[in-house]
């Protein structure tokens, strides 16, 4: 695959209602890195604590759906324009947002690198709660979620 397919088949696998964690696994890099929102949310470091997080996002929501809207490619750098939606567990609430997430693939063509890049004020209007609630949502480590 080349770096756009590699990120489509990414997201796909991301933006569904269940995970397939060994699938999405298999294309991080060990050494991955991923920030879940810049610049507020903390790097996840290697590709065990990338998938700790998205597991600890879907004990949050589910359902999650991405409308691709633009993707631009400059060698091993993937730049996707999103919009998504999720549907929050606590109350069955769908909340949208634009997404630009940025994606670094290495020589084999697994992500090394992956930011996103969104309106945490405007998700947090959606959800109703304030922006240290919001922030303290997207900073909590993955194993303190659900609990």
């Amino acid at each position: 695959m080349n770096a756009e397919q590699t990120v489509r088949e990414f997201l796909s696998l991301f933006h569904t209602e269940h995970l397939d964690v060994p699938a999405l696994r298999a294309l991080l890099a060990d050494d991955a890195r991923y920030q879940p929102i810049v610049p507020i949310a903390p790097v996840r470091q290697g590709a065990d604590a990338i998938v700790e997080e998205l597991e600890r996002q879907y004990r949050l929501y589910d359902e999650c759906a991405c409308n691709t809207l633009n993707v631009a490619v400059n060698g091993n750098t993937v730049f996707t324009e999103r919009v998504d939606t999720v549907r929050q567990l606590a109350n069955g609430q769908r909340t949208t947002t634009h997404v630009v997430g940025v994606f670094d693939l290495d020589a084999s063509g697994r992500i090394v690198w992956w930011r996103e890049y969104w309106d945490a004020l405007d998700c947090a209007g959606q959800l109703g709660i304030n922006d240290k609630t919001m922030r303290d949502i997207m900073c909590a480590p993955a194993t303190a979620a659900g609990e």
